[in-house]
């Protein structure tokens, strides 16, 4: 199979389609969906989780019909290669995929980045799922399904703003544009709430006992992690950007209670939709994938938010194909810029600067072992405990 000048070989295209013997036999023209995640490396959990909803994807796009486009009529197919969680594992993976006609973006804004600048050098949309730090939101060709990092921080201090009024607040985050966002995003919410910041520092800085009202830390899953575990008086609120996964309260068990974290999506929210298949649908076919395939140590039965962002990164890629009647990269972007839309995922709209504006953040909060959803106050599912 020849796309774009490249040649893939079929056996590939086969193997990573993840279903349906009829791949061998299509008597229709191939969309070539390609990506680069983390299949190993720092990044795995949620590389894995991202390739898993991304293979379901297209597959329920398949057993849709396919992708419509004028008088042509498209059977998807998937190709993800491993990056190994590395910046060079990055070009190295969109090299061998650069003639798919569609290009989806790996995991980690530091890698979503990278991949950003082969593209655009390229002149290739990036459909970004990964990387959410607000500067990658805004590089050129960068379509992104997920809010942005500055309104992670911001919206947990959103939720704890009546109970904690002129909280002190001690940000932790990572090194990096996603920290910068994140700090930058916290910074604004404290001065709006009438709440103190007493610092912002790394995660080795913290002490063991927080001279704050309100601890919030947005580093790697495993920072976050270690810092939680660390602590030996806790402050009355603790945010963590790794709370939002069900992985978290897995490995902390009783520690996580009461933690608070943002969370780009769960699965309990019900809204109309006007793009894709109905929430109900999508979360029966990601726990067929997902723990038929990963048996992931998370929630019982619960799908993770990079499995939905990744799904909903591959599913507006498509529909854009379709709007634009085109595989022209210049005229997806176009369509990606200017839709307006809701899938399963929420609410789909970019900014004019590049930034996904019309997502909404939730909270959730560990509550006696699961999450639960406490922001906005009309989608919470409980109050919040402090």
């Amino acid at each position: 199979m020849r796309c774009g000048g490249q040649a893939i070989h079929d056996r590939e295209l086969v193997s990573a389609a993840g279903g349906g013997s009829d791949q061998c036999s299509m008597s229709v023209d191939t969309l070539l969906v390609a990506g680069s995640l983390s299949l190993t490396g720092r990044y795995t959990p949620q590389g894995r989780l991202a390739a898993a909803g991304l293979h379901q994807a297209v597959q329920d796009v398949r057993n849709r019909g396919g992708v419509r486009m004028a008088h042509r009529h498209f059977l998807p197919v998937v190709l993800i290669l491993d990056d190994e969680s590395t910046r060079e594992g990055v070009r190295r993976s969109l090299e061998r995929v650069s003639g798919a006609h569609l290009l989806v973006g790996p995991y980690g804004s530091d890698l979503v980045a990278e991949a950003a600048r082969w593209a655009a050098d390229r002149g290739r949309p990036l459909w970004n799922h990964g990387g959410n730090a607000d500067d990658v939101q805004c590089l050129p060709g960068v379509v992104s399904v997920g809010t942005p990092a500055s309104r992670y921080l911001r919206s947990v201090l959103d939720a704890v703003a009546t109970k904690l009024p002129e909280a002190r607040v001690m940000v932790a985050v990572g090194r990096g544009a996603f920290g910068r966002s994140v700090a930058h995003g916290a910074r604004e919410a404290a001065e709006r709430l009438g709440m103190t910041i007493v610092g912002i520092t790394a995660h080795t800085e913290v002490p063991e006992v927080p001279n704050a009202d309100v601890l919030l830390m947005a580093g790697t899953f495993a920072d976050d992690l270690e810092l939680v575990r660390r602590l030996r008086a806790r402050p009355p609120a603790i945010g963590a950007v790794a709370a939002g996964l069900g992985m978290f309260g897995a490995e902390l068990g009783r520690i996580a209670e009461g933690i608070l974290g943002p969370s780009q999506w769960e699965e309990g929210l019900h809204f109309p939709i006007d793009v894709g298949p109905r929430q109900a649908d999508v979360i029966r076919s990601l726990r067929a994938r997902v723990f038929a395939t990963l048996r992931a140590g998370a929630e019982a039965g619960h799908i993770e938010y990079p499995t939905a962002q990744a799904y909903a990164a591959g599913l507006l890629a498509m529909h854009c194909v379709q709007e634009a009647a085109s595989l022209e990269d210049d005229a997806l972007l176009a369509t990606g810029r200017r839709l307006r839309c809701t899938t399963f995922f929420g609410a789909f709209g970019l900014d004019a600067d590049g930034r996904q504006t019309e997502h909404e953040m939730l909270v959730v909060q560990w509550q006696e072992g699961v999450k639960a959803v406490v922001w906005p106050p009309r989608a919470a599912e409980s109050s919040t405990i402090i």
